[in-house]
């Protein structure tokens, strides 16, 4: 069976600020409508659930990735950055004991991260350390921050990356890319889609058979010539594709 790997925010699903229509919500967090989906596309992943495998892969944990409530119930969840996967919404714990295992060798400079950052006057959230699998906080200044702890940390254990003011310290070996190769290796699949747009995501576009970025990547080899909403758009050609 085909798979589409798909991010989540700001690929699949989109915060309030996005201008969408004609939208649905499918988050719901402190009794407010957070995340949304534009009934196009929310229609349209039901149809394609019914012709491929879909699972979402995201850095949410998995108590975030419960608040969202999509046209469907995917089989398989990636979270955290792939360190948890979840089986009809259930947590696999032999993945998960994998996953510890595979980032065991970056636990010191995690650990270096998290010590540097609780001290740090320019963080503005506090630092969390997900799931034992990498480091999770908010800063203001952030490229000064991002520069600073790559000048402390190694960088063959850790990655050091940020996403507006959303600061990680991310285990090497857990990446998009890797966690995609994971899950093929033991649940196979004959054509390979993904769909993203952050750094987070180009491993996992870039080893997909056909891929989809949006358009801020600027990346090469991948469908990124869209107008409109970036989810609209690469359901629409996975869907193309899949009626051959």
């Amino acid at each position: 069976m085909d798979i589409l790997f798909t991010d989540l925010d700001n690929t699949l699903i989109y915060s309030r600020k996005t201008d969408i229509k004609k939208r649905i919500s499918v988050e719901v967090y402190k009794g407010e409508d957070n995340s949304f989906m534009s009934k196009y596309s929310y229609e349209l992943l039901k149809k394609l659930h019914e012709r491929l495998l879909i699972v979402p892969v995201t850095t949410r944990t998995y108590t975030q990735y419960e608040r969202i409530n999509l046209s469907i119930v995917p089989k398989y969840v990636l979270c955290a950055n792939g360190g948890q996967l979840l089986k009809n919404g259930v947590s696999d714990n032999e993945w998960y004991l994998k996953s510890l295992e595979i980032v065991a060798d970056s636990a010191a400079e995690r650990q270096k991260a998290f010590k540097m950052l609780e001290k740090d006057r320019r963080r503005i959230f506090e630092c969390r350390n997900i799931d034992d699998l990498f480091i999770f906080t908010k800063c203001d200044d952030i490229k000064a921050v991002v520069k600073d702890l790559k000048s402390e940390l190694d960088p063959t254990l850790v990655e050091v990356l940020y996403n507006k003011e959303k600061l990680y310290i991310m285990p090497k070996k857990l990446n998009k890319a890797d966690t995609v190769r994971r899950f093929i290796n033991e649940y196979k699949g004959e054509r390979i889609f993904a769909a993203g747009d952050t750094e987070f995501d180009k491993g996992m576009i870039e080893l997909a058979d056909i891929g989809f970025a949006h358009k801020k990547l600027n990346m090469k080899n991948t469908f990124n010539e869209y107008e409109g909403l970036f989810s609209d758009y690469y359901l629409t050609k996975v869907y193309e594709y899949t009626k051959e």
